[in-house]
């Protein structure tokens, strides 16, 4: 029942889900090797991941992607991200999401790289994707989406529970539903 409300959203949504991925757009999970973790294809043209192991620049490169986007704070190695995917060609830009939800400024910058084409395809990635999945959920939040949808996007790219309290309080939801048992 979850995965048919997921696809009359998406259809909803005016999403296409294409049998493949065209030229200029992100690959899908089946295409990536190891070297770029936790990799989710959020539309045709962006797709998340945690954190990229040795390779996965040249990997980046060869499936097409135009630009990363790298949300880790600057303490966590990013000036040898940006060397080493620059390195291959490809543009990078950094937004250091350090916080447990991104600001509404991180969504601006957000907003203005993953709406650009000419980073498609982009890949915006952390360590293990949560960043990427709630800068996702606000993301889409602020373009309409409802809060709740919105969640459950950001949770199928990443987003874990230790930023989804602060992001749903952000997006003024209810609290996150405590588990049962």
């Amino acid at each position: 029942m979850k995965s048919l409300a997921l696809i009359v959203l998406a259809l909803a949504l005016g999403l296409s889900l294409p049998a493949q991925a065209g030229p200029n757009q992100a690959p899908f999970g089946d295409k990536v090797s190891p070297a770029i973790t936790y990799y989710n294809r959020a539309t045709p043209f962006v797709a998340t991941s945690g954190a990229l192991k040795p390779g996965a620049a040249s990997e980046l490169k060869a499936l097409g992607f135009k630009a990363v986007l790298d949300i880790r704070g600057l303490k966590e190695g990013v000036a040898k991200a940006k060397t080493d995917l620059e390195s291959v060609g490809l543009a990078f830009f950094n937004i250091p999401v350090v916080t447990r939800a991104p600001t509404l400024d991180q969504v601006k910058q957000f907003t203005a790289i993953v709406e650009d084409p000419s980073n498609y395809p982009l890949l915006v990635y952390c360590k293990t994707a949560n960043r990427a999945g709630a800068l996702w959920a606000m993301y889409r939040a602020a373009k309409g989406v409802p809060g709740e949808f919105a969640i459950e996007e950001g949770r199928t790219l990443g987003l874990k529970a230790s930023r989804e309290g602060a992001v749903r309080n952000l997006l003024g939801l209810a609290p996150m539903p405590k588990p049962k048992g």
